[in-house]
């Protein structure tokens, strides 16, 4: 079949969008991705397999609405303007559009009046995404806009995806019909971090390292980390913390490194690795840390980096979000109340301080790949991807 994948994102950094795609091209499909041009590439190129068209459009980082609404719009109007050039000259059976924002699934609208099915693949919910970013309640009028706005762009697509149960419910207290979701975790693709590497292969440096990898934005808690690697700077004297990505916090977490002299244990790495240059960084690591704050979006997350430092055997220090609790018990991650960076102090030197326990806890959180490991999630992906192509309805 022929499939083509939107997202606004960059291809190479993100995970989900490429191992579905991937996925796709590993059995045999053809597979376009439209998404974002980083500085320096190609406007067509190919990777994985996988056929990209990139788009340039700089992304908004900031805490205004309206340039985060005007960068989505111009996204909308070019990706629609490639996919129906495309469509019109080989026609897609399977058109795939990842959120944020959910409303560019109508990129696909040429192609599914021509007859393409379209599936809005919803990797987080924009409503609380946006009540926590602009710090509004769920009545205000921009939240209740973007609510309507994600049920029409659900109710266009011929089906959804969902990433975990928490979100499903989520969906569904929006108003969306449950049964037009298909649930696909987040699950990381084991050819790029294969099951258990950070048990074999983590530093022996003398140094225990801990991590965290992605976006470094005010809702993630990141200052909570820095300031607890502070409380405990003379215990964590062996020590080196490795911090990889960007965002909206980015110049304000280099700031308070600076502020707190931390230099010296904090190695901050500012930018995104593509996924397949990530594996060399995070084996190496001891620990895994996910500081989330907690707000209307946080509660709802799984974060996809927990999932990955659960597959390559790395114990999680995570903040007691609610998501994360539906997947992982006491015995299979390290909670910490939000934004307590003393808690957060304390349990990292617990688990600095034991090695053993850090292996048990690890050895015990990949339980869940039995479950949601990615070949389970990739066949049911690739099963929705069969029954849209061949013009079957879920289930019949």
């Amino acid at each position: 079949m022929r499939i083509a994948s939107v997202a606004f994102t960059n291809y190479d950094a993100d995970p989900r969008v490429r191992r579905m795609s991937e996925a796709l091209v590993e059995r045999g499909d053809s597979v376009t991705a439209v998404t974002l041009r980083q500085p320096g590439q190609a406007r067509r190129r190919r990777v994985g397999g996988v056929r990209v068209y990139t788009i340039e459009i700089a992304q908004y980082q900031g805490s205004s609405f309206a340039p985060y609404i005007w960068q989505y719009v111009r996204f909308l109007f070019a990706a629609m303007w490639v996919l129906t050039r495309l469509h019109l000259r080989n026609r897609f059976d399977v058109i795939h559009v990842n959120n944020m924002p959910d409303f560019i699934v109508f990129a696909a609208l040429p192609a599914k009046l021509l007859g393409a099915k379209v599936i809005l693949d919803l990797h987080d919910p924009m409503p609380e995404l946006f009540a926590a970013k602009f710090d509004a309640g769920s009545k205000h009028p921009a939240v209740r806009v973007v609510t309507l706005v994600e049920r029409i762009s659900i109710g266009f697509a011929d089906r959804a995806i969902c990433v975990q149960q928490v979100h499903l419910e989520t969906f569904v207290s929006h108003g969306n019909p449950r049964e037009k979701f298909v649930e696909v975790q987040n699950a990381a693709d084991t050819r790029n971090f294969p099951v258990g590497a950070a048990l074999e292969h983590a530093s022996t440096s003398g140094k225990t390292r801990i991590i965290y990898h992605g976006t470094v934005a005010p809702r993630l808690g990141i200052d909570t980390l820095v300031e607890a690697i502070a409380l405990e700077r003379e215990t964590f004297a062996n020590v080196e913390m490795v911090l990889i990505g960007d965002g909206d916090a980015a110049a304000d977490i280099q700031a308070l490194i600076a502020e707190r002299s931390l230099g010296a244990i904090i190695d901050f790495r500012r930018g995104f690795i593509p996924v397949t240059d990530l594996l060399p960084e995070l084996e190496q690591a001891h620990i895994g840390v996910v500081p989330a704050g907690m707000d209307a979006f946080t509660s709802t997350m799984l974060p996809s980096k927990l999932l990955e430092y659960v597959t390559l055997g790395i114990p999680t220090v995570c903040s007691d979000l609610p998501a994360v609790r539906r997947y992982f018990g006491e015995d299979e991650m390290r909670y910490f109340p939000a934004g307590d960076a003393g808690a957060l102090a304390g349990a990292l030197v617990d688990l600095v301080g034991d090695p053993a326990a850090r292996e048990l806890q690890a050895k015990r959180a990949m339980r869940f790949l039995d479950v949601h490991g990615w070949e389970r999630e990739r066949d049911k992906y690739l099963s929705l991807i069969d029954q849209l192509g061949g013009n079957a309805l879920l289930g019949e």
